[in-house]
């Protein structure tokens, strides 16, 4: 026993004393979670995605194995259009920090063949790591039963009022298949998806929203326990009358989803609303019913037929896409443009994936990209995002009654290319049940507004936590870095619902390996309420330049780890204020 162990001693004494002198190299740790996205799968192809090591500053790329043959080393593949945004981010930017891609889409197979598939990590040396889990997927035997919108009424002309004739190709397609909008513009109104289908707008294909505001009914509501109305999206899913809920829906396609919503001006953007009129009561130039379509039509068919003055009217405008108590839900290869609101609204959906799409929304007003609330689960991966608002937003209710409702959680944001937007990833201002359990990672930002925004009002409650954004490389940020705030102005909140029973806050938020190439606002700005501090936030391998000093107010346990600062007129942090507490390993320079 005592020689056995001496042996050991010294066989990794030796080891150590290898690896000293560089004799033995570690490889990199394997890749974990190989797994496909739910509904990716079709006839030809799947999707793969994979949870990167927690360290990844050796690894430039991952090699894709199919059936033991290598068929993908993934910073070579170009095949969408966020990886080659990424590229020619680093190409202009060499110094920011790097990510890498964990995702692939496999295409070519035969329908109803199987494979197994395996990814390894790749190093700068060349070397590989060990396998990751192994995954057998089978593909699609046969597509379903194909359905085109022409067969039962549809023009594609950009005049026809298509409405009725797709919704009749929508109830004649049978579980499992597959309505087609073939190349061509067609008008609609709302239409209504269903349960176990796929919604194919084809490559020159766009679903054109109709300009008039009696295409899309009235009346729905964001909240139950709110008052107010707002007209249903272009293309909307939720329970009928019996509550049952709905599953398996796919919106997939190289075609364009148009809501129509606004003007565009010389430089080819949406134009935006300016608020109000002047003072002789006349419309100024960018008035809503100036330079709004159907924003314009739904604006002032409120005004004349529900009596709502102008403020009133102006939020309750259709969205593009609204899915309500879905499960599973596949969006892929879609464009999503001028919606007079917002882009796509998921609530109380489930297991929702949504990859390599377009979310063409700048200046749109309200022109948010992905709205999720009160569900669990959203990928959100390889996607564009050019919005009038925010890029990816999170809601999870407002107030006494809203904390009542599920949280929105499990989230994984990764791979993404983003531009314009009032923040890249965002939580509020809707906190009230809490937006939990959220990662974003591997993704670039050029002239976002802000990187991570966390945002709330007092009389909403909640707020957000377990919140893990890294590995993120952003330039050109017209405001923070980072902003965590409880003083958000929503001067109808309070009138609206009942006041959560405490105020809000956010905490247990972790930002790391992250790089920040210029701010116009305090880089880090974290504004609490001294009933309710934002706490334990911890930033660690930051680096920022050309960053603005800092702004701490009403926070504690705020911790900052090899955190630095360069380039700004004061590029001290601020100090912290108002029962603030800041622990700094290492000081902004």
């Amino acid at each position: 026993m005592q020689f056995t162990s001496m042996k050991k001693s010294l066989a990794l004494a030796s080891l150590i004393a290898l690896a000293v002198s560089g004799s033995v190299f570690a490889a990199p740790a394997a890749p974990t979670g190989l797994q496909v996205p739910s509904l990716s799968t079709t006839t030809d192809g799947t999707t793969l995605i994979w949870e990167r090591p927690a360290k990844t500053k050796d690894i430039i790329a991952y090699n894709v194995y199919m059936d033991g043959k290598l068929i993908q080393r993934t910073d070579e593949d170009f095949s969408s259009l966020a990886k080659r945004e990424i590229q020619d981010f680093y190409a202009k930017t060499p110094k920011a920090q790097r990510i890498t891609n964990h995702i692939y889409r496999v295409r070519g197979l035969q329908p109803g063949s199987k494979h197994t598939f395996v990814v390894r990590a790749l190093d700068k040396n060349g070397d590989e790591s060990a396998d990751s889990n192994a995954l057998s997927v089978t593909m699609q035997k046969q597509s379903g039963a194909v359905v085109n919108i022409t067969k039962y009424g549809a023009v594609g002309d950009g005049k026809t009022l298509n409405t009725a004739a797709i919704q009749r190709a929508i109830r004649a397609c049978p579980e499992g298949g597959t309505v087609v909008v073939p190349a061509g513009v067609y008008k609609t109104g709302s239409i209504w998806l269903k349960s176990n289908m796929t919604l194919e707008i084809q490559k020159g294909a766009t679903l054109l929203g109709s300009e008039d505001a009696a295409s899309y009914p009235y009346h729905y509501k964001l909240y139950p326990y709110l008052s107010d109305e707002r007209y249903y999206a272009l293309i909307n899913a939720k329970p009928g009358p019996d509550g049952k809920r709905l599953q398996n829906i796919r919106i997939v396609g190289e075609g364009t989803i148009d809501g129509n919503g606004w003007k565009k001006g010389p430089d080819g953007n949406y134009l935006y609303r300016a608020k109000g009129k002047n003072k002789d009561g006349t419309l100024k130039k960018n008035h809503v019913l100036n330079i709004g379509i159907l924003a314009a039509n739904q604006v002032r068919s409120l005004e004349e037929n529900e009596k709502l003055d102008e403020n009133k009217a102006y939020p309750r405008r259709s969205s593009l896409i609204l899915l309500q108590g879905v499960d599973k839900v596949y969006v892929t290869g879609v464009t999503m443009r001028n919606p007079a609101n917002h882009g796509f609204i998921a609530q109380h959906c489930n297991d929702v994936v949504i990859e390599n799409a377009q979310f063409r929304t700048y200046n749109c007003n309200n022109g948010d990209g992905i709205e999720f609330g009160h569900g669990s689960g959203l990928k959100v991966m390889d996607n564009v995002f050019d919005t009038g608002d925010d890029c990816v937003n999170f809601a999870a209710g407002q107030g006494a009654l809203g904390a009542k409702d599920h949280p929105t959680e499990n989230i994984w944001i990764f791979n993404n290319s983003f531009h314009h937007g009032h923040g890249a990833v965002v939580m509020g201002s809707h906190t009230a049940a809490y937006i939990q359990k959220l990662l974003a990672e591997d993704n670039v930002m050029d002239g976002t507004d802000i990187g991570l925004r966390m945002k709330t009002n007092p009389v909403n409650g909640g707020g957000a936590r377990d919140i893990h954004f890294r590995n993120n490389a952003m330039k050109n940020m017209q405001a923070q870095f980072f902003i965590a705030t409880t003083a958000y102005s929503d001067p109808n909140a309070a009138a609206a619902f009942p006041k959560a029973e405490k105020t809000g806050s956010f905490y247990n938020i972790l930002v790391e390996d992250c790089t920040v190439f210029g701010t116009k606002k305090p880089a880090i700005e974290i504004v609490g309420q001294p009933d309710a501090m934002h706490h334990d936030i911890t930033f660690k391998n930051v680096t920022i330049q050309d960053g603005q000093p800092w702004k701490i107010t009403n926070a504690k346990s705020i911790n900052f780890i090899n955190v630095k600062q360069s380039g700004s007129k004061d590029s001290k942090a601020s100090k912290a204020k108002s029962g603030s507490t800041a622990k700094k390993s290492t000081k902004a320079k």
